[in-house]
């Protein structure tokens, strides 16, 4: 039995939707010069110039767009007119209403100059036969990047056909196939369709067939008019903050950057709020118009519905990185050193606790996924987290996620919520050698130094920073953790967010180890092995001083020769990595598994490779 056949043995699901709640297609919006307008008196019987981008051969191209008719809802049934300035391009866009027995005619003038505009970069190959393309062009009037998203443009009889197939194929089967594989769903989805089509004797122009389907499977298995962003790998944020007005992504390299994407209204915005938090397994409503969810893909979603909580619905999608960066891609991108990437190393392979803090989008758990890569393969590796983002190769380890609780009149029940402090508690009867804690909040940072007081490792982030900062904010409430407790932890990861060149970019501003707790005054001792020297050299400095490496010299009876011999083996290993771009954390965790059993061999390989290169 096919999937088609199983669904609809499903009970048939009624609606009185045309489609999925997805936002409609929107004209690409013009840059800031060139929306500026005059009105401007026109004949009603003389055409209206209206100038877009074509999506496919991507230049400017003239169309010609008669005067035409539109209806006015009641609630808007009074004279409006729209008058702004006219751009120093000179560019016009005259539109007029006129109220007529529940009618108005919209005169649409658009007539801009060629746009003075660089592309930066292109992509092609996205959704039903790679038909969807986007751009980052940066406009040199108002020295703005632009991301813009290029889709086939449905006409007004394609629409149309477009939302009745997806209302009989709502009608025919359960499309909430979110447990289904990609490929899985796009059968599904095809055989339906084609279901559809022929049953209902639903007639499509050949021509018209690929941007129809492309649409329907954009809406059904994608994410609709965002569904370009959620599949680039550049972008790590995407945000509407309402409206008719443009969705605003942060892309890995150009920041924060506007889009060509809107949603037109706010049902229409409602709708497509109420089937990501669906997705995600969670409910929105005025009831509960906050939302933190996760959606399939791992990405986090954070939504508020309406005017209850927002002058409008808005979502934030902090987007889940699939394949992790590894500390070869921090040494790459400058957010450390080689030489910083082989103390982690050293430090993480001997079992030190390591506390990672930051503001938000620091890059504190990149961070965090990237340097757990040392982890010893054989280790035993619990992580907790309310929205999974830990993402490791290692095979022992057991990923565990908070829970908020669903109706149960007795807290014994399966009903009570699951946090990080019953996680913690559960983790430690399950003997780990490690434990990852996604962010530190609460009364779990108890339970978790107190883990790492009697022996076990520990990583985690909290927001912070400074050192001063931290050490309010675990002594005070909620947290209240004694003064003496800290002394378990051992590195102080600092990660910020700098500017450099008119850029951010991410630094680990500085390494900080605690020494001891001085009995007299009560306060704790620290020791910066690596800082961060500014911005105008972006370098870091090493101190020669480390309670850890002086440690493992120790346990190893090594001389301070030999230890440094060791750092530099490891700094070549990874500048090795770097070279060659071995950045597959499968690849990178081989490798240092196979250095920790057999490091001259390791080693040997590198030297045959170098030499090679230079012969």
């Amino acid at each position: 039995m096919g999937l088609l056949e199983k669904a609809k043995q499903k009970k048939a699901r009624t609606s009185d939707d045309d489609g999925p709640a997805l936002p409609k297609t929107k004209k690409r919006p013009q840059p800031a010069h060139q929306t500026k307008t005059q009105k401007k008196e026109r004949d009603n019987n003389s055409p209206i110039e209206e100038y877009h981008i074509h999506t496919s051969e991507k230049t400017i191209e003239q169309q010609i767009v008669q005067q035409r008719q539109v209806t006015i809802p009641t609630s808007l049934e009074q004279d409006q007119t729209a008058e702004t300035e006219a751009s120093n391009f000179g560019a016009d866009l005259a539109l007029e209403t006129q109220q007529n027995d529940g009618t108005s005619t919209e005169l649409l003038l658009e007539t801009p100059p060629e746009r003075d505009i660089e592309i930066i970069e292109e992509q092609t190959g996205f959704g039903w036969k790679e038909q969807g393309s986007k751009r980052i062009v940066y406009d040199h009037v108002t020295h703005d990047y632009i991301y813009e998203v290029m889709e086939p443009q449905l006409s007004d009889e394609e629409k149309q056909t477009k939302n009745e197939i997806a209302h009989l194929f709502k009608m025919m089967a359960d499309i909430d196939t979110f447990d289904m594989s990609y490929e899985e769903k796009t059968k599904f989805l095809e055989e339906t369709i084609e279901h559809v089509i022929s049953d209902n004797h639903i007639y499509i122009e050949e021509s018209s067939k690929d941007t129809i389907y492309y649409h329907i499977f954009r809406d059904f298995l994608g994410y609709g008019r965002i569904d370009i962003p959620m599949h680039d790998d550049g972008i790590e944020d995407i945000s509407s903050d309402g409206p008719n007005t443009p969705i605003f992504i942060h892309h890995r390299k150009y920041e924060a950057i506007e889009t060509n994407i809107y949603y037109e209204s706010e049902p229409e915005l409602n709708s497509f709020l109420v089937r990501l938090c669906q997705v995600s397994g969670k409910q929105i409503s005025i009831f509960s118009p906050i939302v933190d969810g996760k959606l399939p893909d791992g990405s986090r979603l954070q939504a508020t519905l309406a005017r209850t909580v927002t002058k409008g619905s808005t979502f934030t999608i902090r987007k889940f990185k699939e394949i992790p960066l590894t500390p070869v891609d921090l040494i790459e991108y400058k957010s450390m050193s080689s030489e910083m990437a082989a103390y982690f190393w050293m430090a993480i392979e001997d079992g030190a606790s390591i506390l990672f803090c930051g503001g938000t989008a620091s890059g504190k758990t990149t961070a965090l996924n990237a340097l757990m890569l040392f982890i010893p393969s054989s280790h035993k590796i619990i992580s907790i987290e309310d929205t999974r983002e830990v993402n490791i190769p290692h095979k022992n380890w057991i990923a565990g996620t908070t829970r908020k609780g669903f109706a149960a009149s007795d807290e014994n029940k399966t009903g009570k919520d699951i946090d990080m402090f019953d996680l913690i508690r559960a983790a430690l009867r399950q003997r780990p050698r490690v434990i990852i804690v996604g962010e530190v909040r609460g009364k779990e940072a108890y339970s978790l130094f107190q883990a790492m007081a009697t022996g076990h490792t520990a990583y985690a982030t909290v927001h912070a920073s400074t050192i001063h900062t931290l050490i309010q904010r675990l002594e005070n409430p909620p947290i209240e953790l004694p003064r003496a407790l800290l002394t378990s932890l051992d590195v102080i990861v600092f990660q910020n967010a700098v500017e450099i060149g008119g850029k951010m970019v991410r630094r680990m501003t500085s390494v900080t180890e605690i020494i001891k707790l001085d009995s007299d005054t009560n306060q704790l001792i620290f020791m910066a092995p690596y800082t961060w020297i500014s911005k105008t050299d972006d370098r870091f400095e090493a101190s020669g001083s480390s309670k850890i490496l002086n440690r493992i010299k120790q346990q190893n009876d090594w001389s301070d020769e030999q230890l440094q011999h060791e750092i530099n083996n490891r700094v070549l290993v990874l500048e090795w990595m770097r070279k060659k771009k071995i950045k597959s954390y499968k690849k990178f965790g081989a490798i240092i598994a196979e250095y920790k059993k057999f490091p001259e061999r390791v080693l040997e390989r590198i030297k045959r490779d170098t030499e090679d290169e230079v012969n």
